[in-house]
């Protein structure tokens, strides 16, 4: 054994394992990692939130990216988030005219056109009522107020007031086309001034230069409406402020209307800007009917539901009242506007007269400057929306 040769001390010891780092602390050593890592975990907590209200609000998820570069080595990591995403809902027959489908006209701004939707809007869908709970206290709600002819013979006719001069030509189909949304852009505006008369634009009463845009549209030879902001049943459409919802008091629904109609002057009455669920709230719209009727104002439903209470209140008030028959630019492309002109004649041959609506989008603009006059070569005459609300039409042959 002494001739054996002994190994190395430093052979036999077990070398000694490294410390091994986990994940956390090796974020916790790196800064960049660790603002990373509390940024993903605040983000994530963020997405999950809006995830669970999208489920419960509107029963649709789409995914969307967002991303997160990193300091240290440049990689970017992806975080998905899901979103909520609107369902195509219907309240109207599956076989109804397109033209008339009942829709929010618009729940986007009207002076970025690039943000609307393409192709057919998704429609409205009422939303269910839930039962009060057990305790709590239901507030009274007006009765629908019916008034008599002759107590708004005495009341001022605003309407009248401001209405554009057009004679009706007998044996000819009327056509009253309205532009609403308008206000927010001033030089579509002035090219909607530059239209062939007479048209009705419809401004929104929270533009700027109002009573300005009111009288050169007048001047112009056209007529002017305020076009009433209203809630739509859609809770991510922003119908803009002091608009009329259903959680409002009376007395709020009363004075926002009041104050709306302030804003300027110069226009014959109101069309609501979308409100597919204020319009189907008959106590909230009894409110609305009551200050226009004293007013001296006309009516027209947009029809963003078919179960918009609009029309019905406004002639049980007397007051001259009327429905829209088509939108012209649901899709925004000068072909799709075109074809839906087409659908206009149609209805004013058939029908003697169309309430048409339309949108300041440059293609709405072009198709009607191009359209307006050999509609008036194949004999259709444009009415103010005076005109159709009040003059009792014969069918064309």
């Amino acid at each position: 054994m002494s001739g054996t040769k002994q190994p190395k001390l430093q052979n036999l010891k077990k070398s000694k394992p490294e410390k091994e780092t986990t994940t956390l602390e090796a974020m916790i050593e790196s800064p960049a990692k660790l603002v990373t890592l509390c940024a993903a975990i605040l983000l994530f907590s963020l997405m999950t939130g809006m995830f669970i209200g999208g489920i419960i609000k509107d029963g649709g998820l789409t995914a969307s990216v967002m991303v997160l570069p990193t300091k240290e080595d440049g990689q970017v990591p992806t975080i998905i988030a899901l979103k909520p995403t609107v369902e195509t809902l219907t309240d109207a027959p599956e076989k109804q005219d397109p033209a008339s489908k009942p829709i929010d006209a618009l729940d986007y701004d009207p002076s970025d056109y690039q943000q609307a939707p393409k192709g057919e809007l998704a429609l409205e869908a009422e939303l269910q009522k839930m039962p009060p709970e057990k305790g709590v206290e239901v507030a009274a709600l007006p009765t629908v107020r019916i008034v008599p002819k002759a107590a708004l013979s005495s009341k001022k006719q605003t309407w009248k007031k401001f209405a554009a001069q057009s004679p009706v030509l007998s044996g000819k189909p009327l056509i009253a086309m309205v532009i609403d949304d308008v206000g927010l852009n001033s030089k579509r505006v002035r090219d909607l001034i530059a239209l062939p008369p007479p048209l009705t634009l419809s401004f929104l009463p929270y533009a700027k230069g109002l009573n300005d845009f009111a009288a050169k549209t007048r001047t112009q030879g056209h007529e002017v409406m305020l076009h009433m902001p209203m809630e739509p049943s859609r809770a991510s459409a922003d119908p803009g402020p002091d608009a009329l919802l259903k959680a409002l008091s009376f007395d709020e629904i009363r004075a926002r209307t009041v104050k709306n109609l302030a804003q300027f002057s110069g226009y014959v009455g109101v069309n609501n800007h979308m409100g597919s669920k204020f319009t189907a709230y008959e106590e909230g719209m009894t409110v609305v009917m009551d200050v226009l009727a004293s007013e001296g104002l006309l009516f027209l439903d947009s029809r963003t539901t078919a179960k918009s209470k609009g029309y019905r209140l406004a002639k049980a008030r007397n007051m001259p009242a009327g429905n829209r028959d088509v939108f012209i630019d649901n899709e925004i492309s000068l072909s799709a506007i075109t074809s839906q002109l087409a659908v206009v004649e149609r209805y004013a041959r058939k029908n003697g007269i169309v309430i048409a609506i339309g949108h300041p989008y440059p293609e709405t603009i072009e198709a009607l400057s191009k359209w307006i006059p050999l509609a008036k070569e194949k004999g259709f005459q444009f009415v103010p929306i005076t005109t159709a609300l009040t003059h009792k039409v014969t069918k064309a042959n």
